[in-house]
């Protein structure tokens, strides 16, 4: 990679999808993966977040047997980031959308960081359920 000082930085929004066996393909599972990428530009970033969705994929047996395979689809979305807002509290991507705003805010355990903590004694068929 070129020295730091002709590096840029770019928010790659990655989509990873779900292929489970016996299950509908139109209610996959979907993990749209937001990933800090330093390149000396788009093209390069571009290329490098492609490496990234490719390096995410895998697949295992879930509990039920049925094998489970997450697949990079592409990217949703790849912007650079303005270098003054790489600070604590700075702003590194940011959507628009429509709807009730109260329904898009989580309680506070339903935030990924605690969800994640207070469900890591559970099975995959206990989430899904």
């Amino acid at each position: 990679m070129d020295s730091a000082a002709n590096s840029r930085w770019y928010v790659a929004v990655l989509v990873v999808a779900a292929r489970v066996t016996g299950t509908c393909e139109n209610e996959r599972p979907i993990d749209q993966q937001l990933r800090l990428i330093q390149a000396p530009d788009a093209d390069v970033a571009f290329a490098r977040a492609h490496e990234l969705g490719a390096a995410a994929e895998h697949s295992y047996l879930n509990s039920d047997g049925a094998r489970v395979h997450w697949e990079f689809c592409g990217l949703a979305d790849l912007a650079e980031l303005d270098a003054e807002e790489r600070n604590d509290g700075g702003e590194i991507y940011s959507w628009h959308s429509r709807g009730d705003p109260v329904a898009a805010v989580m309680p506070k355990e339903r935030l990924s960081v605690f969800w994640v903590a207070s469900n890591r004694h559970r099975g995959a068929d206990e989430l899904l359920d």
